[in-house]
């Protein structure tokens, strides 16, 4: 149940366009609480080293349980998180999705070539030097439900009908007029376009890729999207001003 305290309720006209699960809060932690008993927390300055720093402190601190790699995908994780789970991690498995989430330096092109999806190693290489990548330092990412957000994310990401899209793009040009830009190509479509394009840019739209429809299973008729904390609250205020689509 949803008090009126809850993180979801501070964005009902933006939950209520999703009708399969709720949506999901992406947060770039920079500290970790990491013992209960000591009270300690750890601080990271994102230096590509989060393996061996996880390994010192897990030694200093016992049996702490401190934030892992997932063996799911960034775009499985939001999926399991639009139904109710939360994950801490510090990597997921998907090899473009740790290059754009700041995981990894290791460029995907040679995964892209050998996907087949693109004509050749140019076009590939090509595909791989668009990615979106965050640029933000950050230990570990929170994936989460918005009922379980303490108030606080970077990115929420939604799963919609075209028409909710649709009224969210109208939500965003109500202020001012101005067109939305799609800035997308059909790859890293969660952990790109709907999250460190939504970062950047306040809102990523996008029709998915083949990686997230095919291992995280949304529905053919939803487009995700993605907004920045700053353009939920928006949105949000925006969305009971428009007219209906069909009145």
């Amino acid at each position: 149940m949803h008090t009126d305290q809850s993180p979801f309720s501070k964005y009902p006209e933006l939950s209520r366009l999703m009708e399969t699960g709720e949506p999901v809060c992406v947060t770039f932690e920079t500290e970790h609480e990491i013992g209960r008993k000591v009270g300690s927390k750890v601080g990271c300055e994102a230096e590509k080293s989060i393996e061996g720093k996880n390994e010192e402190i897990i030694a200093s601190t016992g049996d702490e349980k401190f934030p892992e790699k997932s063996h799911f995908l960034f775009c499985e994780l939001v999926q399991k998180a639009r139904m109710g789970e939360a994950f801490l991690i510090s990597g997921q498995s998907c090899s473009p999705g740790d290059y754009v989430l700041g995981f990894s330096e290791k460029s995907p092109a040679t995964y892209y070539l050998n996907s087949g999806r693109y004509k050749d190693s140019q076009a590939a290489e090509n595909a791989a030097l668009s990615l979106p990548r965050l640029k933000k330092k950050f230990c570990f990412i929170r994936v989460e439900p918005l009922s379980l957000n303490t108030g606080s994310f970077d990115v929420l990401i939604l799963f919609l009908k075209p028409e909710k899209a649709m009224r969210i793009v109208q939500a965003s040009a109500y202020s001012e007029g101005k067109r939305a830009v799609m800035d997308t190509m059909g790859a890293a479509s969660i952990c790109g376009d709907c999250t460190v394009l939504a970062y950047r840019e306040s809102m990523g739209l996008s029709f998915g890729c083949k990686g997230s429809r095919k291992h995280s299973g949304y529905a053919d008729f939803e487009v995700p999207l993605g907004l920045s904390f700053e353009k939920a609250s928006e949105i949000e205020r925006i969305l009971s001003k428009l007219p209906e689509t069909r009145e």
